[in-house]
């Protein structure tokens, strides 16, 4: 303690409870001493404190840590499980267009066939009556 908080410990002894002391009574001395064993037992509690504060924040860490590497594993999985859809999805979606592809082609086909069948059957008959026709006309026996 500094000499002025003994200066005011024993003024407030002498003006409150009446009782007159020096700054060497040995009850200062006993104070001192108390404030000391305190002052050291508040020095290693705060140590004590210091230190688990530090071995907490490492768990702290340890834990964030471990939680930032199951978030990822999650978000990994799900992507995962993601990708595979959209590739189902994709690949759905390629089926159907081929099937929507080979129908148009089929549907395109028919009109084509036709129009062919008809031309060849317009020229088979052509033929046939230029035939008929050029035998009449220079066959005549």
């Amino acid at each position: 303690m500094r000499e002025l908080d003994v200066k005011q410990i024993v003024g407030e002894l002498a003006s409150q409870h009446g009782i007159g002391m020096d700054g060497n009574d040995p009850a200062i001395a006993i104070v001192l001493l108390n404030r000391l064993v305190l002052q050291h037992t508040a020095d290693e509690l705060a140590k004590n404190v210091r230190v688990a504060l530090r071995e907490f924040e490492e768990a702290v860490e340890k834990v964030q840590t471990r939680a930032v590497q199951l978030v990822a594993a999650e978000f990994n999985d799900r992507a995962a499980v993601l990708r595979s859809e959209l590739q189902r999805d994709i690949t759905f979606a390629g089926a159907k267009a081929t099937e929507i592809v080979f129908r148009l082609e089929q549907a395109n086909r028919r009109p084509v066939m036709l129009r062919w069948a008809t031309l060849g059957i317009v020229a088979a008959l052509a033929l046939f009556l230029s035939g008929l026709w050029m035998g009449a006309r220079y066959m005549h026996v």
